[in-house]
């Protein structure tokens, strides 16, 4: 019969344990996954046409600088479709200003949002039918890109004759915090994602900032029609390419693709709301489960350390120094801090925060409001086609 004290200890044992999982995540995710590389000097160079989407809606405040980093590219065969998407706060004139002395870019302006749509990928839709490059590149509308970027993610692709290309970009964040609480949870996403094992075709993983499709494979598919419903839209897209057995690849996008995660922590908890229950397939269960084991895996460690047993205290020290030493290398993916990477444990308590909030809106208000539209829980539910 084990006493209660013993049962305790072999509890927060086991909730050291986590840590050393993520560690070694981490590590894998770090080593296998490179920078994007420099364009080849071998041989002669082709140019395939490839059509940059990007989908706004009331972007005002990040449009125009995103934009005009894209309007640098000296990329030969390219194409730039804005699709505006209903929005109320003058990014229609921004666009049209941007636009009207650059002939590669044409617009296009959604006035309404088709029932049994998300907007974002109704936008997305409506920028494919009106693209004609062999190369399809989604971004948005807060995404910048380095001069000479562009040119060196096509020649990669074309080199490794993929079919869907991943950059993950460089976040920027104004504040430590911000920058701490990406750190975890970019920890969590290469677990969730197993990113290490994309370029062995075991595994899929897409960014919202940067995926690069082919088009004869996306042909090959059901079509963005089929996401519609779907909230978490970059993952599902690469997983769309993955099931119809494309080659997918992945690269770090630092000093080349860039993005401002959120401005404040508020904003980025609000952000959160659609994507984290998603992320619980739309289960309470799976939400309730989730917000417990992740408070659960904060607190262990530090109970164990102040447990007064040496081992408990050893395997707490073991799991954090395993996580801190295993983003040494992390500056080639993001160029994180020693400050960020310290305190950003810590910070589990914000994601299961967020994720709590998450649910509890959705539970209340019956589905998600976002974007000034209204989806119910049976709806997001059916249209779920993201699997783990």
């Amino acid at each position: 019969m084990f006493d209660i004290f013993w049962s305790f200890e072999a509890l927060l044992f086991l909730g050291c344990l986590p840590w050393y999982l993520v560690a070694w995540g981490i590590w894998l995710s770090l080593k296998h996954v490179q920078s994007l590389p420099a364009i080849s000097s071998d041989g002669d160079r082709s140019y395939p046409k490839l059509s940059v989407i990007i989908a706004a809606r009331n972007e005002a405040d990040t449009v125009k600088n995103a934009l005009k980093s894209v309007l640098a590219q000296k990329y030969p065969n390219l194409e730039i479709i804005l699709v505006n998407d209903r929005s109320t706060d003058g990014t229609d004139e921004i666009l049209a200003k941007l636009a009207e002395k650059d002939p590669r870019v044409s617009i296009h302006h959604v006035e309404e949002l088709p029932s049994g749509w998300l907007g974002k990928v109704h936008a997305m839709h409506q920028g494919f039918f009106r693209s004609t490059g062999e190369w399809l590149l989604f971004t948005d509308a807060d995404v910048h890109f380095e001069k000479g970027c562009i040119d060196r993610i096509i020649d990669v692709a074309e080199r490794s004759s993929v079919d869907y290309l991943c950059v993950v970009p460089e976040v920027q964040a104004r504040q430590s915090l911000l920058r701490a609480l990406y750190t975890v949870s970019l920890s969590g996403f290469f677990l969730a994602t197993r990113i290490w094992e994309v370029k062995n075709q075991k595994a899929f993983v897409g960014v919202g900032a940067c995926g690069l499709v082919r088009r004869s494979q996306l042909a090959k598919s059901p079509g963005l029609s089929w996401l519609k419903m779907e909230v978490v839209d970059d993952l599902a897209l690469a997983q769309l390419i993955w099931q119809t057995e494309g080659k997918l690849d992945v690269y770090w996008g630092r000093e080349c693709v860039g993005v401002e995660w959120y401005p404040s922590l508020g904003d980025l908890i609000r952000g959160l709301e659609k994507n984290l229950f998603a992320g619980a397939q739309y289960q309470y269960w799976r939400a309730f489960l989730g917000i417990n084991g992740i408070l659960f895996v904060a607190v262990a460690p530090w109970l164990s350390i102040l447990s007064g047993n040496w081992l408990l205290s050893l395997a707490a020290i073991g799991a954090f120094s395993g996580y801190w030493l295993a983003w040494i290398s992390g500056d080639k993916a993001q160029g994180f801090g020693w400050l960020e990477r310290l305190i950003s444990p810590l910070l589990l308590f914000v994601i299961a925060w967020a994720l709590a909030c998450s649910t509890f809106r959705t539970w209340r208000q019956g589905g998600i409001q976002w974007r000034e539209t209204f989806y119910s829980i049976a709806a997001l539910r059916r249209g779920q086609r993201l699997k783990f």
